[in-house]
């Protein structure tokens, strides 16, 4: 059993802590600064419900999130004899000690550990474990780590628990060749799939009325539509065809929409972007607003006030457990590792149909709004309807050009800020759904003008049929211009 001990626990064990003297001397921002949170993020589209956080005191009094070695969970049939009563053995271990890092390269490699540490836990199922049958299994028998449940945990001797929610669950991207990209623009399937259709088929009246509260927490937005009216227009049918509408690369994060979800956002690169999420909700002026980005996203902005609306009264009660938050230490590393992600190879050629392609692009102006070298001018562009406030002209990077996109994420959201980010065209390669909704799979299908007829069905995120609005730049180039532009695009 020794031998077999060894080998788990060099499987699992992240890079060690550097014995060097230190040589780093970090200066870690506090995370919630009362100043700096009232500026960080651009007011809403309805101005005064633009979220109220808790003051810095209260943030200081929650419990610091202490973040545990997990273990590898083995497909069904491959789990080695006598694994889980050897978990049951381990004594729970602590991952994170910020005394122990000594260089730069320490605290980003421990920030990779942050990034990827799950922060809810639930028993784990006796038989053999409930898998995202999406992804696939590792040639040890072992299931890719960032997926809920495909983790397991020790945080009390004899108990073994599986994680959710962790940062790399939706940011990790496998890859053709079966390697994982950090950092792009995952898949999250397990939570909208058959099973969980079926769940709300044959759910008994008070569950699917409980879900319908869960998903006001989430979604709702009472200056746009009462909470009665919210619950009373859903019916099952409803519902189970936004779970069967989820779309690889896209999802309905806290504060947008079910039926109008976002695609999952690059991280790769997220250093030189200034504003943050579709609608530019956040402006990343330092890599505290990056921490702060953060927080808001693991949950602290569920229990915010939205002029007189509060999604939730608990504290962060779905992003780990209630009353508990990261340490600055612990997202700072994390932020330290977002901003040493670097992208992999780019294997499509500047070959002569790819320099045509950037000729195109040129003619045709798009490096107006995707400048080089970051192909993003990093500019706000105002959804349809939306009027500028001539008080964010003086403070904001705006480009007064609407595009026509959907405005219901940017007008009809707690995350509707008015505005639409500038995106980056950098990994265009690797990435999927297109346009802010995800409603477009292919640069091809982004292309093609038949995306705008009232009868057209999206090939990526879509619950009808229905045109992909906005954004009509190229749709009138000739088919041969056209392959030249994506062949172009796809070298960035």
């Amino acid at each position: 059993m020794r031998t077999f001990a060894f080998i788990v626990l060099t499987a699992v064990m992240p890079s060690h802590y550097s014995i060097k003297a230190q040589t780093f001397h970090p200066e870690i921002p506090r995370s919630w600064n009362d100043r700096e949170v009232e500026t960080f993020e651009l007011p809403l589209a309805k101005a005064g419900r633009s979220p109220r956080y808790m003051t810095s005191k209260d943030y200081y009094t929650l419990k610091e999130r202490v973040l545990y070695r997990s273990y590898p969970v083995y497909s069904p049939g491959r789990e080695p004899a006598g694994y889980r009563e050897w978990l049951k053995q381990r004594e729970p271990e602590i991952i994170f000690d910020a005394s122990k890092l000594r260089t730069k390269a320490d605290w980003i490699e421990t920030g990779k550990v942050v990034f990827q540490s799950h922060i809810n836990y639930s028993p784990a199922p006796e038989g053999p474990p409930e898998l995202d049958t999406t992804v696939p299994v590792l040639a040890d028998g072992t299931v890719v780590p960032f997926r809920p449940g495909h983790r397991y945990f020790i945080r009390k001797k004899g108990l073994i628990e599986v994680g959710v929610n962790a940062c790399a669950d939706c940011h990790t991207r496998i890859m053709p060749d079966g390697s994982f990209l950090v950092g792009a623009q995952g898949v999250v399937a397990r939570p909208f799939g058959s099973a969980a259709q079926k769940q709300v088929r044959e759910s008994t009246p008070a569950a699917f009325a409980r879900r319908l509260e869960s998903d006001w927490t989430f979604f709702g937005v009472p200056w746009v539509q009462s909470k009665e009216e919210f619950l009373n227009q859903m019916t099952r049918d409803q519902v189970v065809a936004q779970l069967a509408a989820n779309h690889p690369g896209v999802f309905a994060r806290q504060g947008t929409s079910r039926s109008h979800p976002v695609h999952i956002p690059l991280l790769v690169g997220i250093r030189d972007r200034r504003y943050l999420d579709a609608t530019g909700l956040v402006r990343h002026r330092s890599i505290g607003d990056l921490m702060r980005y953060a927080v808001i996203n693991m949950g602290l902005d569920l229990s915010a006030h939205f002029g007189g609306f509060q999604p939730s009264s608990k504290t962060t009660p779905f992003h780990g457990e209630e009353g508990t938050r990261y340490s600055d230490e612990q997202l700072y590393a994390m932020a330290l590792y977002l901003y040493s992600l670097e992208p992999p190879p780019n294997p499509n050629a500047r070959d002569a149909l790819a320099l045509k392609g950037e000729k195109i692009f040129q003619q045709q102006g798009c490096q107006a709004c995707h400048t080089p070298p970051l192909y993003t001018n990093n500019k706000l562009t105002p959804a349809v309807g939306f009027v500028v406030p001539d008080d964010l002209r003086k403070t904001d990077s705006i480009l007064d050009v609407c595009v026509g996109t959907d405005p219901t994420l940017a007008m009809r959201s707690r995350r509707g800020t008015g505005f639409y980010k500038v995106p980056s065209l950098r990994g265009l390669w690797y990435r999927n759904a297109f346009g802010h909704g995800g409603q477009a799979e292919t640069l091809e299908e982004w292309l093609d003008p038949a995306r705008l007829n009232e009868g057209y069905v999206p090939k990526g995120f879509h619950i009808g049929p229905g045109p992909i609005k906005g954004h009509e730049f190229g749709l009138t180039l000739s088919p041969a211009d056209k392959r030249a532009l994506i062949a172009f695009l796809k070298t960035l």
